[in-house]
């Protein structure tokens, strides 16, 4: 998952003033945060997002008003063994920021485009700054491999391919999407309330709600593997409607709620006109849905099924970290040079 949506709300909170960039470009040893994490800073001091568990923010921001006050970039190198006994030592860019640039990732990412950003952070490499560069070609999850490229011995600059935003569509008419939004927005994910139309007359629509039939879901909110659908609309009929509709589209997870029985006769309704005859359908499916954690009540629901959809997009088992063999941290999505 990416920093940036958090980012750029931070950046709207305060447009039109000046802001700093901190980066995490390197590391030695262990850190909380991997290559590629990032912060955002106003002239007050007052900052969203980290580079480590913490320890190190508070200090960063106020260094980072000095760039903010004159401009120049700068790359500052902590080693947190003396201070913060982590065996470790990062090295941060900080650098001041046009409000073009939050302008133009507000639409990339309003768009559901993926981009790419190059972050030089040493002069010999050309200017020092980030810049929005053309969507990534197609390249494995972890990054492209450029230890052959011509700089990589310097290690001027890295680039960070972000991809489209988490989206979660919730269909439900109840309160019990509640927690399940509250859960997404701390991720950083985009959340949407899809209201049937027998719900939309009797409550309230506000901001984040979207009264949509089930045959039009797959065209105004197209699949994508990073589009979630969740339904929940406690109705036996509406559930198999909406279910008709979702199922076929290739969106990265379908979760229906309810019991095994329950989502056995919404199937043999569904099978009996041939929308089981392809195999990936019922494969998207999750029901009942979320992890094992004994939840009973809606907000142990919601975290249940919310840590089912992460666990799916970051790759992982939901497995006890205690019993992993291999590093906690997947490789950073960056490509160093």
């Amino acid at each position: 998952m990416t920093d940036w949506p958090r980012l750029l709300a931070f950046a709207k909170g305060h447009s039109g003033a000046p802001l700093a960039l901190a980066t995490l470009v390197g590391r030695e040893g262990s850190s909380y945060r991997q290559p590629g994490a990032r912060m955002l800073i106003n002239a007050q001091g007052v900052y969203t997002g980290s580079l480590s568990g913490g320890c190190l923010e508070d200090d960063l921001a106020r260094f980072a008003q000095t760039v903010l006050a004159d401009g120049c970039a700068k790359v500052r190198t902590i080693d947190t063994r003396p201070h913060y006994g982590c065996p470790g030592r990062l090295e941060i860019f900080i650098e001041r920021l046009p409000a073009s640039f939050f302008q133009h990732l507000t639409v990339c990412i309003s768009a559901r485009l993926p981009f790419r950003l190059r972050t030089r952070f040493h002069a010999s490499s050309g200017p020092v700054g980030t810049t929005l560069e053309n969507a990534p070609p197609e390249r494995p999850a972890n990054g492209e491999d450029l230890r052959d490229h011509p700089d990589a011995a310097s290690k001027t600059w890295f680039d960070e391919d972000v991809g489209r935003q988490p989206r979660l569509l919730v269909v439900s008419g109840s309160e019990d999407a509640e927690p399940v939004r509250r859960f997404a927005e701390i991720l950083g994910w985009q959340f949407t309330r899809i209201l049937p139309l027998s719900d939309a007359a009797r409550r309230h629509v506000t901001t984040g709600d979207c009264v949509c039939p089930a045959e039009e879901l797959p065209t105004r909110f197209p699949p994508d593997e990073r589009t979630a659908v969740l339904i929940m609309t406690h109705n036996l009929a509406r559930d198999t409607h909406y279910l008709r509709y979702a199922l076929p589209a290739p969106y990265a997870y379908v979760g229906l709620l309810g019991s095994r029985r329950r989502r056995d006769i919404i199937l043999a309704e569904l099978g009996e006109s041939g929308l089981l005859a392809d195999e990936s359908n019922t494969d998207r499916l999750y029901s009942p849905i979320g992890l094992d954690l004994g939840a009973t009540d809606p907000a142990s629901i919601a975290l249940a099924i919310v840590a089912e959809i992460q666990s799916l997009w970051s790759g992982r088992t939901a497995d006890h970290l205690r019993h992993r063999r291999a590093p906690i941290h997947d490789t950073p999505r960056v490509a160093l040079a």
